[in-house]
């Protein structure tokens, strides 16, 4: 075999080890960020639409394979899951963002303020949820 087929199979495999290893997807976050994602819903127009409902209420469950949430049911389940695990995000942080209308960011940015961790964790699933659902509530 010539010096140059072996560099050339030996680049090749270096390439697919890399692929190979790599994560299969990144996470989306969206705009990573819980007042500009409020933001984005509140512009929405068809938040009403049976869809739009949907998709916020499943796209950080757990996916599940029913026909009703199949498009977006579970997307944003893996930053949920560190979101309900961080500690930083205690009991008054959570009723503070649960007494907050869902319209008025700045009651919900203004509920992190000595939350930071927290406040990172909910960016994460907020722009996330922000982004899986627009197509379906803007």
């Amino acid at each position: 075999m010539k010096p140059t087929t072996s560099l050339a199979l030996a680049l090749v495999a270096g390439i697919i080890g890399i692929v190979a290893c790599s994560p299969s997807k990144t996470e989306n976050n969206g705009v990573d960020d819980v007042k500009a994602a409020c933001e984005i819903r509140v512009s929405w127009k068809n938040s009403g639409v049976d869809k739009c409902k949907n998709c916020l209420a499943s796209a950080a469950q757990p996916a599940c394979d029913c026909e009703l949430f199949k498009e977006f049911g579970g997307k944003c389940h893996d930053q949920n899951v560190v979101r309900q695990s961080e500690p930083d995000c205690s009991d008054p942080v959570l009723a503070c963002v649960n007494n907050c209308s869902k319209n008025d960011c700045a009651c919900l940015d203004g509920c992190y303020a000595t939350a930071a961790k927290c406040r990172a964790a909910a960016s994460a699933v907020d722009g996330c949820v922000a982004d899986v659902c627009a197509p379906y509530c803007q």
